[in-house]
This record gives structure tokens, C-alpha cells and sequence, in this order.
């Protein structure tokens, strides 16, 4: 029962919100649909490098000597059957099914405090309108990206993915979270 339901609703998410993010025309009208796993990684580059992806709420975002600075939460990501064994794991005493096709697992407490690079690149699934339907993947400027958040409220309880060159954001990306 558990299976066809987490089944059920993966294919309803999906099928609801387009399996590829830029599926139906260039500027990518449907829903970006997120990866089945996603934990924060660090890795080098050809040039040395150090790229760091995570997943994160934003915490704090304030501006200081002239530069955007973001306080985050780092949370991993499950969909579809790893979200459920994730939920089953973190819940061993819960009877029900659990409803939703993704699980956000936010075990530590930690705070990590990033500069922005003024050239980073912000990309926002619920900025705006377009078509009667969310402007997905809509890039916008640092502005519209701060005006964003604070419209939202912080802490802001979505997740964003992270991308922290040499300890510098390089990009940040909203996840669209059904």
C-alpha cells in the first residue's frame, strides 16, 4: 500500500509538474522536478577550485561593507521511495504512510555564514506569473533575489540549492517544493 501510494504520487507530481525543467518551450514552462537524493558535496575543478552544492534553507540575509551576505541551514533532500526510507528511518515509531513525495531531513544545527559574488546567479521557481503559471527558472538580478526573500519572510522554510566556490555563492537556486 505504502509503495502505490509514494508511486501514485511521484507519477501525480510529475505528471502535474512536467518531468524536465524546461520541458514545453526555451523559457521552461513546466516545474523543475528535483533530483531523487540530494546532499551537500564538495568536489575540485580543473582549475583547483573547491565547488561545494548543497541544499539549504536561507537563514539570515543582511548586507554588510556593501556586500550581500547569507546565513543557511544545510538540509538534505529525498523524492519519491528515498524519501519515504528517509522518513522511515528519522520516524521508526510512526504507523502512517507518509504523504508527500519528498522528505527534507534538517539534522544539524550548524549555521554557515557565505559572502555573495556580485556576479553570482539567482534563478526563482515562485517569483512571478507568467501564462497563469509560475515563471520557472526565471533569472533574476541580486535585487529582485533579496526583494524576494524578504517578501517571503526569514528564516524562509524552502529550500534553495547552493553552489560556494573558494567559500563565495556563486549560485542560488530555489526549489520548488509542491
Amino acid at each position: 500500500m505504502r509503495k502505490t501510494y509514494l508511486l501514485l504520487t511521484s507519477l501525480i507530481f510529475c505528471t502535474l509538474f512536467g518531468t524536465d525543467a524546461h520541458a514545453g518551450s526555451p523559457q521552461g514552462t513546466a516545474a523543475p522536478v528535483p533530483p531523487q537524493v540530494m546532499v551537500p558535496t564538495s568536489s575540485k575543478d580543473k582549475h583547483g577550485n573547491t565547488i561545494e552544492k548543497s541544499m539549504a534553507y536561507v537563514k539570515s540575509l543582511q548586507v554588510k561593507n556593501g556586500k550581500l551576505i547569507v546565513s543557511l541551514d544545510y538540509v538534505q533532500w529525498f523524492f519519491g521511495e528515498a524519501g519515504a526510507k528517509a522518513y522511515r528511518q528519522d520516524h521508526p515509531l510512526e504507523k502512517e504512510d507518509y504523504p508527500m513525495p519528498y522528505y527534507i531531513r534538517n539534522n544539524s544545527p550548524k549555521i554557515r555564514t557565505f559572502e555573495v559574488s556580485p556576479k553570482a546567479s539567482f534563478t526563482l521557481q515562485t517569483n512571478s506569473i507568467k501564462d497563469d503559471n509560475f515563471n520557472w527558472n526565471e533569472s533574476v538580478n541580486t535585487d529582485t533575489f533579496k526583494k524576494f526573500m524578504l517578501s517571503k519572510g526569514i528564516p524562509y522554510h524552502l529550500p534553495f540549492h547552493i553552489e560556494v566556490t573558494n567559500g563565495i555563492i556563486t549560485k542560488i537556486t530555489e526549489q520548488y517544493v509542491p
